[in-house]
């Protein structure tokens, strides 16, 4: 009997999921079009997608959620102690998914402006997301005034999630962090970056980096923005180690440019990239 009382309490709320994702799909069928005439080559469009995709499934257990803890504060009297954790667990759980899709949706909206190949459909995706997004923050709102009036402790729950999330965002920002330098071999070796090792009279020695380098010449940047690096010099060599499959040196007679076509891949084996011209 309880679980008949539940899928129809529920059925409300799930109808609002499917027509709230009804022009979500329409976006996403545009997007499979894209992927149809080639697009499949930028591993980007379907990072995004899985984005679209976390953020439209977290909009559902947030929605579910509240119909839940709206039922379960409906009746008169006091809410008993075992449900009152359940409905804290709950709202925690709203807010930190919350505060999950409002970084998401800031990291796909920074990715998108500093793009060289801007895609309408992705940029409607962003804002019919964003949209969705403060539309769920305000009923939230309002569902926590209301639990406030019930002696909820919500803006001690909000703390709390604004405090995980700030570490969570710390994390990435250590982990999204790479640094790159470029330069000519003696410009590299007086800042003491690189040393030459091996070969026989100066004849065949190899550039490689010092082990006790100077970091405070190398360039820091966020790695989910970064993904081309202009050269423009006659020679270029590569002395830190990255993944070959994972980036192309652009260029005929010259070297034009560095692109990272897989930046998580690139930067695996060193978080430090050093390039020697000539």
């Amino acid at each position: 009997m309880k679980k008949l009382i539940l899928i129809v309490l529920l059925l409300p709320i799930l109808s609002g999921c499917n027509n709230k994702k009804k022009e979500y799909e329409t976006l996403s069928a545009r997007y499979d079009s894209l992927l149809a005439i080639g697009f499949t080559k930028d591993t980007a469009l379907i990072g995004y997608m899985e984005a679209f995709n976390t953020i439209q499934s977290n909009l559902d257990s947030i929605m579910i959620a509240e119909m839940i803890i709206s039922q379960s504060t409906s009746t008169e009297g006091e809410v008993q102690p075992d449900v009152r954790v359940k409905i804290n667990r709950d709202i925690q759980m709203i807010l930190e998914k919350l505060q999950q899709n409002k970084n998401t949706i800031a990291v796909l909206r920074s990715k998108m402006k500093s793009s060289n190949n801007r895609v309408t459909v992705l940029d409607e995706m962003i804002e019919r997301m964003n949209r969705q997004q403060e539309q769920k923050d305000m009923e939230i709102a309002e569902l926590s005034e209301r639990l406030k009036r019930m002696n909820f402790q919500i803006d001690t729950l909000m703390a709390q999630v604004e405090a995980k999330s700030e570490t969570i965002s710390e994390q990435a920002t250590a982990l999204n962090t790479a640094y790159y330098v470029m330069g000519t071999k003696k410009e590299l070796r007086d800042q003491n970056i690189i040393t030459m090792e091996g070969g026989f009279a100066g004849i065949g020695r190899n550039k490689k980096i010092r082990d006790d380098f100077d970091s405070k010449y190398f360039t820091r940047i966020d790695i989910t923005r970064f993904n081309s690096i202009p050269i423009m010099h006659k020679k270029a060599d590569i002395i830190t180690t990255h993944p070959s499959q994972s980036y192309k040196i652009y260029g005929e007679k010259s070297v034009d440019s560095l692109v990272i076509i897989n930046p998580k891949e690139f930067w695996s084996a060193s978080k430090y990239l050093v390039i020697v011209i000539d």
